[in-house]
C-alpha cells in the first residue's frame, strides 16, 4: 500500500478509490480507536463536514479504520504558501470550531474535566502541590455539554473547495470555552507534526501571532464570548498538555504559563 501521511498516532495508507485506512501504531490502545470511530459516526451525523467512516481493519499486526478519502491541502499547507491570506483561514478556522461547539454531546462518555484532571495527575515536571490547585481551580470552572474537539488546529482541517475536520480521537463532552484554550495553546507554542521541514516551521513561527490573533478575534465576534472565559481554561488546559509527550522545549513554555498564573493573581492573559 501507499502511504501517504503519517503522524505521531497512525499512518495514512490509500485503500480501494474513495477510501484510506488510518493504521495505528502497534499496541496502540484499542478504546482509543473505538472512541476516534465513534465520535467521527457521531459527528457525521450530526451533519459536520467529516470524512465519513467504515469501521475497523486490520494489517500486519496494526488495528486500523477505513474512512472515506478527501483529496486536498490542509489549513496548514495552505497557509504555508499563502501567508497573505493568514486572516481568511483564521476566520475559516474561527468559523468551523463555533460550528462544533454549536452542538450537544451529553452521549458522549468522555467528560471534559475528568480527561483534564487525569491528564493533570499524570503532567510531568508539576509538583503534586502545584496540581492539587490547577485542580481545585478547574473544578470551579463551568462545565458544559457541548461538543468539543479536543485538538482542534489547521492541520486538522482539509480544504477541497470545502472544509473537512479531521481526527476526533479526542472529542468529548464539555464547555467549548475549554477546547478555544487548547487550540490557543497549540496556536502559542504547540510543536508542528513529524516530519514537517525546517523552512515550513520557520514560516509557521513566524505566522503563529497572527493566526491566533485573528482566530480568538473571529470566534467572540461569531460567538458572542468574551475572552476572559476563554482566558480561565489556559491553566488547566496547558498542564493536561505536559501529560501528552510533547517535546521537551514546548514543556518548559507551558510550565512557566502555569507557574506564572498559579503564582498571580487571576486576571485576563494574552498569550
Amino acid at each position: 500500500m501507499n502511504r501517504i501521511g503519517q503522524g505521531r498516532t497512525a499512518d495514512i495508507f490509500e485503500h480501494k478509490e474513495g477510501r484510506i485506512i488510518k493504521l495505528y501504531k502497534k499496541d496502540f490502545p484499542a478504546e482509543a480507536i473505538n472512541q476516534e470511530l465513534f465520535v467521527s459516526m457521531l459527528a457525521c451525523s450530526l451533519g459536520i463536514r467529516t470524512p465519513e467512516p467504515f469501521g475497523h481493519t486490520e494489517l500486519d499486526g496494526r488495528n486500523g479504520l477505513i474512512f472515506q478519502r478527501i483529496s486536498g491541502a490542509s489549513l496548514l499547507d495552505l497557509l504555508t504558501k499563502k501567508p497573505w491570506a493568514v486572516t481568511k483561514y483564521s476566520n475559516l478556522l474561527a468559523n468551523l470550531h463555533a460550528e462544533i461547539h454549536a452542538y450537544e454531546a451529553s452521549e458522549l462518555n468522555r467528560k471534559q474535566k475528568k480527561l483534564l484532571c487525569e491528564s493533570i495527575q499524570r503532567a510531568p515536571l508539576l509538583t503534586e502541590q502545584e496540581k492539587a490547585k490547577i485542580i481545585r481551580y478547574m473544578e470551579e470552572l463551568p462545565e458544559g455539554n457541548r461538543l468539543c474537539h479536543g485538538d482542534f488546529h489547521p492541520d486538522n482541517v482539509m480544504f477541497d473547495g470545502s472544509c473537512w475536520i479531521l481526527d476526533w480521537m479526542t472529542g468529548m463532552s464539555g464547555n467549548p470555552a475549554g477546547d478555544v484554550a487548547r487550540s490557543v495553546i497549540l496556536l502559542s507554542i504547540g510543536s508542528m507534526p513529524d516530519g514537517t521541514p525546517a523552512p515550513i516551521k520557520l514560516l509557521a513561527q513566524f505566522l503563529r501571532n497572527k493566526l491566533k490573533s485573528a482566530y480568538i478575534k473571529e470566534y467572540l465576534r461569531v460567538t458572542g464570548q468574551d475572552y476572559s472565559t476563554i482566558d480561565k481554561w489556559i491553566m488547566p488546559t496547558a498542564a493536561a498538555r505536559l501529560s501528552e509527550g510533547v517535546p521537551q522545549d514546548e514543556k518548559i513554555k507551558l510550565v512557566s504559563i502555569i507557574r506564572a498564573r498559579l503564582a498571580e493573581r487571576p486576571k485576563i492573559h494574552h498569550l
